[in-house]
């Protein structure tokens, strides 16, 4: 049985005026856990807590399984955390004219400076974090000031390190890279819990999730009994209940004129380890193809790019029949949409801009783009329709990860390719599909483009998918 750090039961905050709860906390060392609210003062309020600038106003503190005498709370409970809780959050707590060195060992008492360069690097060479120890913390980017903050929390021996609003701010390589220094700190007896909003957190990594609605604990679980599905109805479960109802209403509408016949044929594709993969998309669909290994989804994605060596089986697009080099030729021409998630650095001209990058695949499908106004000033409409809160001149290298995903959806929506086909692998920072990815794929399906998503491993779990195949091992079943 792992450790206990704290335990907090029937908490009650206090913030000014303001006091929340129940709240249960519950945190053990070689553990990464997650909080999940989708409220920002829900998240400010906990951050403020474990800074020391929130009191616990009720309920039972327990520190390494020890009850801490209720008169003896607020004095006791402030030292405790202040000597084992380091909060990490988009505000920064590093010093921008101090180097690496000096930020990780503040105060100075905290060890000799002479030995403070060999311990920096030590720490460093043990995390695997290759950043230059005199560097000026102004000159890192986020994910090096979060790794120098991490560090900083281990030079003081804080057990507990509180991670809050960060994951929708990094890209997927950053993300993977946050994770595995995590999963460092699990294995040498740290606790890291991640306060985030369900969209921004990895339920498949977490040892233990809480979830916090409306300024009280709603549900724990641990990490075979998390389901996106449940706690997306615990956390603003009527906002979520009504968003996706509306969702499928909205999925009923028609915007286009439909064609006989399937837009893409498979039948009997045997490839490397496939055996016999069979699918007809029609224009609407929505379908899923789920690989339960690595290798089911890398011969699935060469199969629907046209880069597999096909035993046999043939291929039928756009009414023609042929070899799987159909659908790389497709591809090329920009006919079939092809995104694949984990590459999200490259999905993007990230010195473009916004409205830059959603016009490139525009301006070669269609002659003379840039010579009708009419049809940049559409582009224009939309994308402002979409994503509202962005300038249209903002560079992609400022965007996030989530933003980045979005205007990928928006470009190919603006594009109408006859299929989109989306990669969505494991390595993919995104634990489950949210609902906004929902309503760009319900966008596509209003404007006939089908849409086939291959995942790994984890399923898309959504009401909109409407076919599902079970890719295992090689066989291929198509889901009643």
């Amino acid at each position: 049985m792992k450790k206990e750090i704290f335990r907090i039961q029937n908490g009650m905050i206090q913030q000014g005026r303001i006091v929340k709860g129940p709240f249960f906390l519950h945190f053990c060392e070689g553990e990464i856990s997650g909080i999940i609210t989708d409220d920002s003062f829900e998240k400010e309020i906990l951050v403020n807590f474990f800074r020391c600038k929130n009191v616990l106003r009720e309920g039972t503190f327990y520190e390494s399984g020890k009850r801490i005498s209720y008169s003896q709370q607020y004095k006791t409970v402030k030292k405790l955390i202040s000597e084992k809780v380091s909060v990490i959050s988009g505000n920064s707590q590093l010093f921008d004219s101090l180097n690496i060195v000096d930020n990780i060992f503040i105060p100075g008492s905290l060890i000799k400076s002479k030995k403070q360069k060999r311990i920096a690097a030590q720490l460093m060479d043990f995390f695997d974090i290759r950043i230059p120890l005199y560097k000026k913390s102004r000159e890192l980017t986020l994910l090096q000031r979060l790794q120098i903050e991490i560090l900083h929390a281990v030079a003081l021996r804080h057990k507990l390190i509180i991670v809050s609003d960060i994951n929708g701010k990094l890209r997927s390589g950053e993300r993977h890279k946050l994770g595995m220094l995590y999963e460092q700190l699990a294995r040498i007896g740290y606790s890291v819990c991640q306060i985030e909003s369900l969209n921004h957190i990895f339920l498949n990594k977490m040892d233990r999730v809480q979830i916090i609605d409306k300024g009280k604990s709603v549900g724990y679980f641990s990490r075979p009994e998390a389901d996106y599905s449940e706690i997306a109805c615990l956390v603003n479960s009527m906002d979520y209940q009504e968003s996706f109802t509306e969702l499928l209403k909205h999925k009923n509408k028609k915007l286009f004129h439909g064609q006989e016949g399937a837009v893409l044929e498979l039948n009997n594709i045997k490839s490397g380890c496939i055996d016999g993969l069979s699918l007809k998309l029609f224009q609407r669909d929505i379908t899923e193809i789920n690989c339960r290994t690595g290798a089911d989804y890398a011969e699935i994605k060469n199969i629907l790019t046209g880069k597999a060596a096909v035993f046999s089986g043939h291929v039928v697009y756009g009414g023609k029949k042929g070899t799987i080099d159909i659908l790389s030729r497709a591809i090329g021409r920009w006919e079939i949409g092809y995104v694949d998630f984990v590459n999200i650095e490259n999905l993007l001209f990230e010195n473009l801009s916004i409205i830059e990058n959603v016009c490139y695949p525009l301006c070669l499908k269609t002659r003379n783009f840039y010579g009708h106004r009419k049809y940049m000033r559409a582009a224009e409409d939309y994308i402002k329709m979409i994503m509202p809160d962005l300038e249209l001149d903002t560079k992609v290298k400022n965007l996030t990860q989530e933003q980045i995903m979005r205007l990928v959806l928006c470009k190919w929506i603006l594009c109408k390719p006859r299929i989109l086909m989306l990669f969505i692998s494991s390595a993919l920072a995104k634990d489950e599909p949210d609902l906004f990815m929902g309503r760009m794929i319900v966008e596509l399906s209003k404007y006939g483009i089908p849409v086939l998503i291959i995942s790994e491993r984890y399923k898309f779990e959504s009401e909109i998918i409407e076919t599902e195949y079970i890719v295992n091992n090689g066989t291929v079943v198509k889901k009643q």
